[in-house]
Formats: C-alpha cells, sequence, structure tokens
C-alpha cells in the first residue's frame, strides 16, 4: 500500500467512531424465578389507549398509530401501573426486528426480541425491573416461545446486569462505526477472545 493511501486510511479510521452492541440470548425452557410482585403495582397487558402514557412515560410525546400497529401485528406489551398510571413497561415482537439502516434481526420460530423495557426513575433500584423481565419471560414462554433475544450497548451495565442475573447469555457482538460520526457502517461481528489452554 502506498504511503498517501495508508495515511488517508488512518485519518479515515481516526474520524470514525465505534460502538458495541452486544445481543443476549435466554432459553424459556429453562427455569424462571420470579419472586413476589413489587408493592402496591399491578401487571396487565397494555392497549392501544395505553400508548400515550407509555410514550409520556418516557418523555416522549409523539404519534402512537406505528405502536398501534405493531400492537395490532402480534407485539406484545406488557405493563404495570398504580393508582398514578403506568410505571413501567416491557416491549417484545414475534417478527423481524430492525435494528440498524444495515441490520435486521432475523428471528426463528420459536424465538421473540425484548425490544424495550422501561421502569420510571421513582422505581428504580428496587427490583422492579427484574421482576417485569421475568414476567414477561413467563408470559412468552406461554405463548409458545422458546428463546427470548434482547440487545444492548455495552456501554449500559445496569441493563446488563439484569439481564445476566435473569439468565441471558452473550448470543454475540456486534461493532457499529460511524464516518465523520455521521453515516453508518454495517455492523460488524467482534469475533469472542481466544482463551488460553492449560496444558
Amino acid at each position: 500500500m502506498s504511503p498517501f493511501r495508508a495515511s488517508i486510511r488512518q485519518i479515515a479510521r481516526k474520524m470514525e467512531t465505534c460502538e458495541e452492541w452486544i445481543e443476549l440470548v435466554r432459553d424459556l425452557r429453562e427455569p424462571i424465578a420470579v419472586g413476589p410482585p413489587p408493592a402496591d403495582l399491578h401487571l396487565r397487558w397494555a392497549r392501544e389507549q395505553d400508548l400515550f402514557a407509555i410514550n409520556a412515560l418516557e418523555g416522549f410525546v409523539k404519534e402512537t398509530d406505528f405502536m398501534a400497529a405493531s400492537l395490532r401485528r402480534g407485539d406484545r406489551c406488557l405493563v404495570l401501573e398504580d393508582e398514578d398510571g403506568i410505571q413501567a413497561f416491557t416491549w417484545v415482537t414475534f417478527r423481524d426486528f430492525k435494528l440498524a439502516l444495515w441490520y435486521t434481526l432475523a428471528l426463528e420460530a420459536g424465538e421473540c426480541y425484548l425490544v424495550y423495557i422501561f421502569v420510571h426513575p421513582y422505581f428504580a433500584g428496587r427490583g422492579v425491573g427484574s421482576w417485569l423481565l421475568g414476567k414477561l419471560m413467563i408470559e412468552m414462554r406461554d405463548l409458545g416461545a422458546v428463546r427470548m433475544i434482547s440487545g444492548m450497548y455495552s456501554n449500559w451495565h445496569a441493563s446488563f446486569a439484569m439481564h445476566t442475573k435473569l439468565g441471558f447469555r452473550i448470543r454475540r457482538t456486534l461493532s457499529q462505526c460511524r464516518l465523520l460520526n455521521i453515516f453508518p457502517t454495517p455492523p460488524k461481528e467482534v469475533p469472542e477472545p481466544v482463551k488460553a489452554s492449560r496444558e
């Protein structure tokens, strides 16, 4: 490679930002331990009329037509509520899910994808998220799913800890880069580190 091309490539690398995306999987046929429900919070399936409240819980005020259409196509959303309204929710789909411009997660029969889980900050650190995710796994198993897939950026430490505590294992790690911090490149799978043998 010419020195000019090498220097251009080096400049391009310096102008590239990358993030790691971790895909996790949970076998729903394995035991799922769920403790007692959080006090004063009641679980139910979301309805279309809940979607505006769900968006508002996250701090968004936007159209809910896309979410309503997703529910009609089979997505499911569990909500936890008290007398003040919805305080936590989790959304799951059985359909292929577009994670990025270049990457759609293809789901096989019996697989579901955890699109989102959110707990109001007032209830953070009380085990509400773990309980809700555990109940979702049981409900998905009862609906016939055998595996749940989830994903997160590698710096989402609290979410990663919650998932692994509930039996999720790393399926693969993808690196998503952006040239000039604008243009996304196709994600690449990050190879697992080779473990040294003890002979």
